[in-house]
């Protein structure tokens, strides 16, 4: 054959392949961005603590469960804490704390907006950063709660929905309700009564409950965890970060960096013990049974170094991405289900549609990833790629099919994996295509689930931004008012922050928010006139610690007035006591020793008075007569004074002092006259 032909057969080839591989990465690119509308939210509430009977309806279903730790929480979720039940949510960089008696749910939960929903009870909300396109909203049967800044805050509803007390310790909160909005600053109590017709008014500080020194508790832990090692590791919207560093180590890892390590028993490995969920719209969702686990299941990838598991984290730079499970799988053969752990540079695939997007940046925001591997596993999704975990010892975890669509437990129903059955099944980015069952949602069924009212559970409430569908049917607009404007939807976040909007905001220097919406009414402050201050307990730092500092002046001035009691009582006994022993006839004796001592204590007054008066202007003289300089010609230079040190006194220089500094003539002296003659009345002249 011609090798001129050779070469350009060889070489129309290799087009040819080129155009079919760009073909192909175009087709799965196409493919991925088929459905940019139906991408999940980039993060997903936590359900980090739970203390007494606190129940979980899912959204979409009717039935009530028992809540678990770490199981995440999205749009439409309900929860109940019985009597005294707690429980605390984290998403993000906040946390909410739930008391007693609480009926809470979520409207909305997706990149830039956390909108929830209070039925009854009570609610502590901690927001440590607040971006400028990020809107957190509480929504209560009588009120919608905008919170502007970061902050604390509690709101508290009563059982007939027609009360509303919110308390702003840090930060500042706009409240919308009955056609009319108001502005709480920090420092500041307002019940909001009323449903159609809102009053607010202003209540009094009270002492903290125990439901505030739970939720100061949480909070000092968050703030610890700001400070912590693992915030100079982590990205700071990782949720779940705070629990790593009680229960783990940092280490530096030459291949990747700083890594966190369990403290876990032998034989651990990760997504092993626990549970797996159908959490829409994720679909299959790990649940760990770890208190600390659900930052490294839901964020980073796992390594094996050195015959130990260790967490990597994602950049830190990068906004965190949740992911319902970093896992790849080995196929349901045998009926069975297969996982093993992630490793770094490793890509996943969401099991669920998705948009190009997303995939990348569900990847980039937990690892280091080529991107060019992107269109390579979206086109070829079955290709046995190479995991390096899955040939770790103990780093394949598998089940009994019914355990996995039941959400049973994963470490007693744990089966033993042989090394033909692992290498005859092939490895998949993609979750297995198991249809979820009624356990997959809810979980276990519990006869001793507690249940709130349904007069509670739904309630409706007023929204300030429209809700998804699926929970639309539990908002409501507040009511037009003729006498008030009704209060426009704000679209977005105030365009202008900590500029100061009116005169009492700049006199108390306090910030405020410039408003610039056209059909906004005028902000109305609350008022005391229409209704008694309330007492409510509430929960704040500064306001306790002015409290304490209030009291400890307050029994100062009261102890002075005793003090000042005390020596008023005591004059008035002495006068009394005079006035009686002058009332009463005295002795000629008695009178004689009266005047006597009389006369002794004012001459040893008198004596002490002149002393006194003696030594003050003995100082007085001593300070403003200062000491009249020597001329120089009359000074002596210390050599010159030792040398007539030495000389007799006869041979000594005699100094010519000056007139003002001449001596002045012996007492005797003076007194005696000069001679005879002028003693005797005569004069002596030359």
């Amino acid at each position: 054959m011609n090798p001129d032909m050779h070469k350009t057969s060889f070489r129309a080839l290799r087009g040819l392949a080129a155009l079919s591989l760009c073909f192909v990465f175009g087709l799965a690119y196409a493919q991925a961005d088929a459905y940019p509308d139906a991408d999940p939210p980039d993060r997903a509430a936590r359900l980090s603590y739970l203390e007494g009977d606190v129940s979980l309806q899912p959204a979409g279903e009717e039935e009530w469960a028992a809540a678990i730790v770490n199981r995440p929480l999205t749009t439409g979720d309900k929860l109940w804490t019985d009597q005294g039940a707690r429980a605390e949510i984290q998403v993000g960089r906040a946390a909410v704390r739930l008391g007693s008696g609480t009926g809470f749910s979520f409207l909305n939960v997706d990149d830039n907006t956390i909108q929830m929903r209070v039925t009854a009870g009570v609610i502590n909300v901690s927001v440590r950063d607040l971006a400028g396109n990020e809107h957190i909203e509480i929504d209560t049967p009588n009120l919608s709660l905008s919170l502007l800044r970061p902050g604390n805050y509690r709101v508290e509803v009563n059982d007939n929905g027609d009360s509303t007390i919110v308390k702003v310790s840090e930060g500042m909160a706009e409240a919308n309700g009955g056609s009319q909005n108001a502005v709480v600053h920090a420092q500041q109590v307002v019940t909001f009564n009323g449903v159609d017709q809102v009053i607010a008014q202003i209540g009094t500080l009270g002492a903290p409950d125990e439901f505030d020194s739970w939720s100061l508790e949480r909070e000092r832990r968050d703030e610890r965890a700001e400070t912590s090692q693992t915030a100079r590791y982590v990205a700071p919207d990782v949720t779940g970060y705070e629990d790593l560093e009680d229960n783990g180590t940092w280490n530096s890892e030459p291949e990747y960096g700083y890594v966190w390590t369990p403290r876990v028993a032998i034989g651990w490995a990760p997504y092993s013990y626990g549970r797996w969920a159908w959490v829409s719209p994720w679909g299959w969702t790990w649940i760990d049974d770890a208190r600390w686990g659900y930052a490294p299941f839901h964020y980073g990838r796992w390594a094996h170094v050195r015959n130990r598991w260790c967490w990597v984290p994602g950049p830190r730079h990068v906004r965190a991405v949740y992911a319902p499970a970093l896992v790849g799988w080995g196929g349901s053969h045998g009926g069975h289900v297969s996982w093993f752990p992630l490793g770094p540079r490793e890509v996943y695939v969401p099991g669920r549609h998705y948009s190009r997007r997303y995939f990348e940046r569900v990847n980039v925001a937990n690892t280091t990833v080529n991107r060019s591997r992107f269109a390579h596993a979206i086109a070829d999704r079955v290709e046995d790629t190479v995991y390096r975990n899955r040939v770790v010892p103990g780093g394949v975890t598998a089940v009994p099919r019914a355990t996995f669509a039941s959400a049973g437990h994963t470490g007693a129903n744990r089966l033993r994996v042989s090394e033909q059955e692992q290498a005859s099944s092939l490895a998949s980015a993609i979750a297995p295509q198991i249809t979820p069952v009624r356990a997959s949602r809810s979980g276990e069924r519990r006869a001793n689930v507690r249940i709130p009212p349904q007069n509670i559970a739904n309630r409706q409430v007023v929204v300030r931004r429209d809700p998804p569908p699926a929970a639309a049917r539990y908002a409501r607009r507040p009511p037009v008012s003729a006498g008030l404007a009704q209060a426009p939807d704000r679209s977005a976040r105030p365009p202008v922050r900590g500029q100061v909007n009116d005169a009492a905001d700049r006199g108390n220097g306090r910030e405020a928010v410039v408003r610039n919406y056209h059909d906004r009414p005028p902000r109305t402050e609350p008022t005391t006139q229409s209704a008694p201050s309330v007492q409510t307990s509430v929960f704040d730092r500064r306001a306790i610690a002015n409290a304490v500092q209030e009291d400890r002046e307050r029994q100062g001035r009261e102890g002075q007035r005793q003090r000042e009691a005390l020596q008023q009582r005591e004059a008035m006994q002495q006068r009394d006591a005079s006035q009686q022993r002058e009332a009463q006839p005295q002795r000629p004796w008695q009178r004689q020793e009266d005047q006597a001592r009389q006369q002794r204590e004012q001459t040893q007054a008198s004596r002490e008075l002149q002393n006194r008066v003696r030594e003050h202007a003995q100082r007085v003289q001593e300070v403003q007569r200062p000491a009249a300089p020597r001329p120089p010609e009359q000074r002596e230079r210390p050599a010159q004074r030792e040398r007539n040190a030495e000389r007799p006194q006869a041979e000594r220089p005699q100094v010519e002092r000056p007139r003002s500094e001449a001596r002045p003539p012996p007492a005797e002296t003076r007194s005696q006259p000069r001679n005879r003659e002028e003693g005797n009345g005569r004069s002596k002249r030359n």
